[in-house]
């Protein structure tokens, strides 16, 4: 054994003693070539270096994303939290409150209406709903069907709460681009509340507010033009008997051209019953100058405003200037005849104005109806017809004149009204030919091409009473054939056509 051990020894200590083999020689570089193989090696090293960093920051950006949902989430929560929290909590406000307040029965019914109605829209609102309209309605009428106004209480103060925090949640949480309208109507919102929903209706992604009936008009001004200056997605905006001083008026038009100015427009504005008296013509003129501004489609309604003959007049100095409004709210105002045919006059200019209403003027009689309806429809000659206005559509009027300029394009109404004339004037055809031989020869394809190819194909018997009406001619046979051929007209407007023989005179 101590042999084997001694032999052991000696092998080891020979194999220490042998000389080491050698290490391989590495080639040697010259100095050109060894810096540019080191700096081949940099560029190499510094590439792996931003690779790395690439791939740190891309990791970083998944961590940030990551902690940015989870902290989303957890606000998520927490809101949802604290709005199941009041929502069961919440005990409502008894019905004997406001019966000890000295209310009637259905008041105090309409009430709990109401806050049933306010927290059914705060709870979709926080789900994420179907809410594109979040409507707060008082819905109470006297016994002579005037609608009666909520009075404001402390106890409704967390409910305007919730509905603010409510409305910041579903824009944050739930739009997914879209938008919403909210409307308040007949319920009193002093200061206090206008306060508590200023940050929502800032913030959140409304675009068409209306409020009726508030109360407290001053307030409600510097409300809206807060709202306005802040919010850029509102675009429609109204107001409805609310007694505003011409400050408050002045202070909400400024602030839409501000914003028009800058391309932020407002499209629609809404002014209904919205001075104490009335809209004077200072007032109307700063209103109209404001609606000018814009470029965009705009929308004007100045309904119930005790407006009459010197409103009249301003109005058809702005409607003359064609200016970019498209509709125009009149209603329920103080117009008489003469004005109706002040305010029909520059309908002849004007190609902007897609709709008018003007219903409930009581002394617009016969004589402004006639006025209107000559302005889109001259029937005395081709030519006057062709002139006449076809874009704009006339509502509201008794015995109603819509359909004239009922279709989207002013020459299909152009065309419809001019074959109208061709059709119904003559006395046992549907072809008036004698109103033809003044047009050109190599016109008159073109003419009877288009009622081919317009296809006017409509069995209402409307636009036929209107011609007669405006030509004192009486209705017969032939005018029920005509409205009840449909898509035969022009088949028979061609038959007429050729059975007349008028062709070769045509051309003499």
């Amino acid at each position: 054994m101590n042999e084997l051990r001694k032999r052991a020894r000696t092998g080891n200590d020979k194999v220490a003693g042998a000389p080491a083999a050698e290490a391989p020689e590495l080639p040697k570089l010259a100095g050109d070539a060894a810096a540019t193989k080191i700096a081949e090696l940099q560029a190499e090293l510094e590439a792996i270096k931003q690779s790395h960093e690439a791939v740190v920051d891309k990791l970083n950006a998944k961590v940030d994303a990551l902690q940015a949902k989870n902290e989303s989430q957890l606000r998520e929560i927490k809101d949802l939290t604290a709005a199941l929290q009041w929502a069961y909590a919440v005990e409502g406000i008894p019905r004997r409150h406001w019966l000890e307040q000295g209310h009637s029965e259905e008041y105090a019914d309409m009430m709990g209406t109401l806050l049933s109605s306010m927290k059914h829209n705060i709870e979709t609102l926080r789900v994420g709903g179907d809410c594109e309209i979040i409507t707060i309605d008082f819905d109470l009428q006297d016994e002579d069907e005037n609608y009666i106004r909520a009075g404001h209480d402390a106890l409704l103060l967390p409910y305007w709460k919730e509905l603010a925090a409510a409305l910041r949640h579903w824009s944050e949480y739930h739009a997914n681009g879209k938008y919403l309208r909210v409307e308040i109507i007949y319920i009193e919102l002093p200061k206090s509340v206008l306060d508590i929903l200023l940050p929502a209706l800032e913030q959140s992604r409304i675009k068409d507010v209306y409020f009726e009936n508030s109360h407290h008009a001053g307030d409600m001004a510097d409300f809206a033009k807060k709202v306005l200056q802040a919010n850029h997605f509102i675009t429609e905006v109204g107001f409805g008997e609310i007694k505003f001083a011409r400050e408050d008026v002045k202070a909400i038009c400024g602030t839409i051209k501000s914003r028009n100015a800058r391309g932020q427009f407002i499209k629609t504005l809404t002014l209904e019953n919205c001075l104490d008296d009335r809209i004077d013509t200072h007032t109307l003129k700063m209103i109209l100058r404001t609606v000018s501004t814009s470029s965009a489609i705009v929308q004007l309604g100045l309904f119930q405003n005790r407006m009459s003959s010197r409103e009249a007049a301003v109005i058809a100095e702005f409607l003359n200037s064609n200016p970019s409004l498209t509709h125009l709210h009149l209603d329920d105002n103080r117009f008489n005849d003469a004005d109706a045919a002040v305010l029909a006059s520059p309908l002849s200019n004007n190609t902007q104005l897609a709709n008018i209403w003007i219903g409930r003027n009581s002394d617009i009689k016969e004589i402004g109806r006639l006025a209107f309806l000559r302005a889109v429809f001259d029937v005395s000659s081709l030519s006057a017809c062709a002139a006449s206005n076809h874009t704009c559509c006339l509502h509201g009027i008794e015995q109603d004149i819509s359909v004239l300029n009922s279709y989207e394009s002013g020459s299909d109404n152009k065309w419809r009204k001019i074959f109208a004339i061709i059709a119904l004037s003559g006395e046992d055809s549907f072809i008036n030919t004698s109103l033809l031989q003044g047009v050109p020869a190599q016109l008159i394809s073109m003419i009877l091409g288009k009622v081919i190819d317009e296809g006017w194909t409509d069995d209402e018997h409307e636009l036929t009473d209107i011609y007669l009406e405006l030509t004192n001619a009486k209705r017969c046979q032939k005018h029920d054939v005509w409205d009840s051929l449909g898509e035969r007209k022009s088949l028979y407007c061609m038959y007429n056509l050729m059975r007349s023989w008028v062709v070769p005179s045509i051309f003499v």
